[in-house]
């Protein structure tokens, strides 16, 4: 988890970057109030299938925890980072994410409410060895 947060523009917000920094996911305009699942920060490590956010309608406004968009939906990006200059740079590479969101979907872990927290994660365990070894690291 490299970002984590409120933006004038995306609201509340997420942003993960890849363990080889070569890819950057964007998530915004999370829920009001309680943006993220509980206990996430950053430098978290997070995995397929992590429940890390709730949809929302929050941005547009210099005020924070702003509800400034009509329609609740998730706003999803993914930049390509070939040179670190293009992380905030002139130069960044942002992939129309529409075909790879319907391949998530199509795959997506399936997911549990929690009725006492009102939270929600994933119904089945995932052990990624990159995740675990970068923990060790």
């Amino acid at each position: 988890m490299e970002a984590l947060g409120w933006n004038r523009y995306g609201g509340w917000r997420i942003g993960i970057r890849s363990f080889d920094k070569k890819r950057y996911y964007y998530y915004a305009h999370l829920r009001q109030n309680r943006p993220y699942a509980d206990g996430l920060k950053e430098g978290d490590f997070v995995t397929a299938g992590d429940v890390i956010g709730y949809m929302g309608h929050t941005g547009y406004s210099d005020k924070e925890n702003v509800n400034n968009i009509d329609a609740v939906h998730l706003h999803v990006g993914l930049q390509l980072i070939f040179d670190e200059s293009q992380k905030d740079g002139n130069n960044e590479i942002w992939i129309d994410f529409y075909q790879l969101a319907q391949f998530l979907a199509a795959n997506r872990c399936e997911v549990v409410r929690d009725d006492a927290t009102k939270e929600w994660d994933r119904r089945f365990g995932l052990r990624d060895p990159v995740v675990e070894a970068a923990k060790t690291q």
